[in-house]
């Protein structure tokens, strides 16, 4: 990219706009509060982090089409702790996930899509700490009856299926994640169609959990730690654990026909891994 005196111009004016605003806040809290500065630019920085204004652009840029932050309680705070006394995060949710949410949308209507974007949202949020309430899903996300979101999770919850909430927290244990269920019915031999229907999810979505726990066990047999390989795959190191513990509790006789099978989804990213450590090999010599 060429840069153009426009360029230099505009970002000139950017930051001078910037500092001429950050004044004028400064200006009025040490005026206000009868405060020095270095308490007024400590206010200032606590503000512009606490409403995301420091990297905003850059976190923009980071969102996908259809994704936004959300705050929620985090995950370590213990059930029954007054909503007012918990410490909050935010997190990156997936509202839309485009054309994968239509075919969810054709094959199982707007009842199944609600409960697929209840599934991923909680589960998105769970996985980087955040557990959100039912009335944030209702009112602030899906925008439907709290009624509707708790029916919801009554269902998931009959099949065996995790819908992390703050309201479910002292339940979670028990169940296990639908991305976990997936495979685990997988292993089981029920068809890819059966499980989408199961869980309301597309065969596109089956597949990619089924590649996941593939590339999960072949890093695994290769013995690397569980924080290297959430690296690797691009999702939570908690759910790398438990596609192990899944992988531990099927590496019997009886489903080692099948789970060869599904490990042969991992086939392509063996080859990009073996070709990563040759490179690296050459490079030492």
């Amino acid at each position: 990219m060429v840069t153009t005196f426009q360029h230099v111009q505009d970002a000139v004016f950017q930051r001078v706009n910037r500092k001429t605003l950050d004044q004028v806040f400064l200006s009025m809290v040490e005026t206000g509060a009868k405060c020095p500065p270095f308490v007024s630019n400590a206010i200032l920085t606590t503000a512009k982090k606490v409403y995301n204004l420091q990297d905003s652009k850059k976190e923009d840029e980071t969102l996908k089409p259809g994704q936004f932050r959300v705050i929620g309680v985090l995950a370590k705070e213990p059930a029954g702790k007054p909503l007012k006394d918990c410490q909050l995060g935010e997190c990156t949710i997936t509202l839309d996930a485009g054309a994968e949410d239509q075919v969810i949308r054709e094959e199982f209507g707007v009842t199944g899509l609600r409960r697929a974007k209840l599934l991923r949202i909680t589960t998105e949020a769970h996985e980087q700490g955040i557990d959100l309430t039912q009335e944030d899903l209702a009112y602030r996300i899906l925008n439907c009856g709290l009624r509707t979101v708790r029916r919801d999770i009554a269902y998931f919850k009959q099949k065996g299926i995790l819908v992390p909430t703050r309201g479910q927290q002292k339940d979670i244990g028990p169940g296990v994640s639908h991305k976990v269920l997936a495979v685990k019915l997988l292993l089981e031999r029920k068809s890819e169609l059966a499980i989408a229907r199961t869980i309301y999810h597309s065969l596109a979505a089956i597949e990619r959990y089924t590649v996941t726990f593939a590339r999960v066990v072949f890093l695994t047999r290769e013995g690397l730690p569980a924080r290297d390989i959430a690296f690797l795959v691009q999702n939570s190191e908690r759910l790398v654990k438990e596609y192990q513990q899944l992988y531990q509790t099927y590496n019997k006789p009886e489903y080692e026909e099948r789970l060869s099978e599904i490990l042969s989804h991992a086939q392509s990213f063996r080859s990009i891994t073996r070709k990563g450590s040759s490179s690296k090999k050459n490079g030492q010599r």
